[in-house]
């Protein structure tokens, strides 16, 4: 299974940012949370090619509102 090392990046924002370990690749347009902010990513880009089971990936995000929580009918 691939793990992708993810370093995220909030440009012109006080978050950090983080580094993420996730079987998944970050995608642009997907929500991500960080802590107490949700971004949207708007570029990824492979830092190293793939070693074995790891990829590293720096992705870069901005920060949008919180999406809606779902509301169940009962």
């Amino acid at each position: 299974m691939m793990i992708y090392k993810v370093s995220y990046v909030i440009p012109n924002h006080a978050h950090p940012g983080a580094i993420v370990n996730q079987t998944t690749m970050p995608y642009v347009g997907e929500k991500v949370r960080l802590g107490d902010v949700w971004c949207e990513i708007i570029e990824t880009k492979d830092l190293l090619p793939p070693h074995g089971e790891f990829a590293y990936i720096h992705v870069t995000c901005r920060v949008v509102p919180a999406p809606e929580p779902n509301i169940v009918s009962p």
